[in-house]
């Protein structure tokens, strides 16, 4: 390692400002080098070869609960009377507070109220099966007891307690996993870190002392101090170098054998992926991998949002990401006071009475066999598959396409077998005319062996039938991830269709129709300005429709963060017509040059009811 190059201090600042760049702005279509600003500086990229051995666990535990706690908590994201839209951990950096003032916040930090036995038992409640919790955020506040830095809530503030010891003690009472978040890149209480440019000059930063006089010794006290550590939760990688990402990974397997690093560790490495923030993958991933999500719009307490999400936004989030075959790691941002906001806590208690009901279908299931099913979500154990009822069909007729294996019975949760009719490699199974009252229907059912069924798409009478755009056949376009936030850190993910190359240029899906009837079609699009009212055809067996997609209202810079912001809008092109059943296909155009900056996340054929 030689981070004492003169280069490298114009690689930090790089990374300085692409980091803050890459908060306030949309990100670039495609996933380019780190340093650019992307979610790549954010969050690595993932990829990694994931470790099944050590990994076993998360496999098993597939809800678990994230915690930003720190002295922002204090502030919840108001600084000298101005609040700070959009997540609150990130104050320092968006007032510029100069690192003498912040400092003062930890005179008055004093968080009576944490009771550590009382924040597990709610995730416990929730039904999450471990937890993480912020051990060192981006402002470089420590929040345990540390030898390496008096800047830490034992020394610093009035509370003179040691919270992580204190959680570590309650998880292994009542049985639950527990790791620590640290940012090993990010730091702008410190001179040599990464992040701080107002009050640091970037010439003369030495990132390697930083890492060994700081970073690794807290790293060592989290490993050598609280028991056994489920993980060491990196975060912003940015221009850490391979052998730095190497080296902190070797430290972690070293103290602790069995404690995991995800992917943001940076440069491929790790045990396991970790996706973007609020990153649900539009179909099934291989390997360990976890989706991090907010109860809210922001990830640490901020006075001014109080954007919940429902029980059955939570539920239905959770089983989309199990469904994939991942982990879903939900957060919530303790005020400085150390309460877990009680709406939050109350909304996660009614998700654990629905999770501790199912348990089941989720810890420790695998992904759908299926592609996708209008209706919901799969998932699975052994013979038995669980169908999760999003959009309890309007004709009682639950049809499961592609299953190939025979079914023994079908129930529904707390009531008696349901009659099932088999056509070929179709099921159908007949619901009660009446939704029960909970979260999400679940309907169990008995294979009499080994689950063999079609990944090819079927589109369905009795719901809106969404053509995901990871299944379309592409000639002369491209796909790729766009990244977007609507709120300061408020991430925003879509798969979409661009680089449209004229008529020529075309994305086609082939599906099998389960019914005669007509359809909906709907186009998802963002469009700018200067490609308003181009035109596009979809042509479908007999049917052909020709219209314009119009201009969404995308701006390629905001006033209130700098950067683009796309507007996705649904777009109702007409009526198809499908007079049999069986394979069709459905192919989608400019008729044009016009429209080359128009981005697709999806086309969806709707039911006419």
């Amino acid at each position: 390692m030689d981070m004492m190059q003169p280069c490298n201090s114009w690689k930090l600042l790089a990374f300085a400002l692409a980091l803050f760049s890459c908060l306030i702005t949309a990100p670039a279509e495609k996933i380019k080098p780190a340093l650019d600003g992307t979610s790549a500086d954010m969050w690595g990229g993932g990829g990694v070869k994931t470790n099944l051995i050590r990994g076993a666990w998360l496999k098993n535990s597939r809800f678990a609960m994230f915690i930003h706690w720190g002295l922002f908590s204090e502030l919840g994201g108001e600084w000298n009377g101005k609040t700070y839209y959009g997540i609150a951990e990130w104050l320092m950096n968006r007032a510029k507070i100069p690192v003498a003032e912040y400092e003062k916040t930890a005179a008055r930090f004093n968080p009576t109220n944490f009771n550590a036995s009382e924040w597990v038992q709610l995730a416990q409640d929730a039904g999450m099966t471990h937890m993480m919790i912020t051990a060192k955020h981006h402002e470089g506040f420590a929040m345990f007891k540390s030898a390496v830095t008096p800047y830490n809530i034992v020394d610093a503030t009035p509370f003179k307690r040691d919270p992580l010891k204190e959680l570590a003690e309650a998880c292994r009472a009542k049985g639950e996993r527990l790791g620590f978040y640290y940012s090993q890149t990010v730091d702008w209480h410190e001179r040599d870190a990464v992040g701080n440019d107002w009050d640091f000059p970037a010439d003369g930063r030495d990132f390697e002392h930083y890492l060994k006089t700081k970073a690794v010794p807290q790293i060592d006290e989290l490993l050598r101090g609280y028991g056994s550590v489920a993980g060491i939760w990196f975060d912003t990688p940015g221009p850490i170098t391979p052998e730095e990402s190497k080296m902190l990974v070797d430290r972690v397997h070293e103290l602790q054998p069995q404690c995991l690093v995800n992917s943001r560790i940076g440069n491929g490495l790790g045990d396991y992926d970790t996706l973007g923030d609020q990153e649900i993958p539009p179909l099934p991933r291989p390997g360990l991998w976890e989706t991090p999500d907010t109860h809210n719009d922001t990830w640490a307490y901020a006075r001014s949002d109080h954007n919940w999400k429902s029980p059955t936004e939570i539920a239905e989030r959770l089983v989309s990401v199990v469904s994939r075959g991942g982990t879903y790691m939900l957060n919530v941002g303790p005020d400085g006071s150390g309460r877990i906001p009680e709406q939050s806590a109350r909304i996660l208690r009614e998700v654990g009475r629905w999770v501790h009901a199912h348990e089941d279908a989720i810890e420790g299931t695998d992904p759908t066999p299926f592609g996708s099913l209008a209706w919901g979500e799969c998932t699975m154990r052994g013979n038995t598959l669980f169908f999760h009822i999003f959009n309890w069909p309007a004709d009682g007729r639950l049809v499961v396409p592609g299953l190939k294996t025979k079914v023994k019975s079908a129930r529904l949760e707390n009531g008696g077998k349901l009659p099932i009719k088999t056509e070929a490699d179709m099921v159908e199974i007949s619901l009660p005319p009446q939704r029960p009252e909970v979260l999400i229907p679940v309907v169990t059912v008995q294979l009499a062996g080994p689950a063999k069924a079609s990944r090819e798409h079927f589109v369905l009478n009795g719901c809106r039938n969404e053509l995901k755009t990871g299944e379309a056949e592409l000639t002369g376009c491209e796909r790729a991830k766009v990244d977007w936030m609507e709120k300061f850190g408020d991430w925003k993910h879509a798969v979409c269709l661009l680089g449209w190359q004229g008529a020529n240029s075309s994305a086609a899906w082939e599906f099998r129709l389960v019914e005669p009837g007509s359809f909906y079609l709907e186009v998802e699009y963002t469009c700018p300005a200067k490609d308003d009212y181009s035109e596009w055809r979809v042509r479908c067996g007999d049917t052909s429709l020709t219209f314009p997609l119009i201009d969404t209202g995308e701006r390629e810079k905001r006033e209130a963060f700098g950067g683009a912001l796309p507007r996705f809008r649904t777009y109702r092109a007409g009526i198809i017509d499908f007079p049999k059943t069986g394979a069709q296909r459905l192919v989608f155009n400019p008729t044009g040059s016009d429209g080359k900056n128009i981005r697709i996340s999806a086309l969806s054929l709707t039911p006419i009811q």
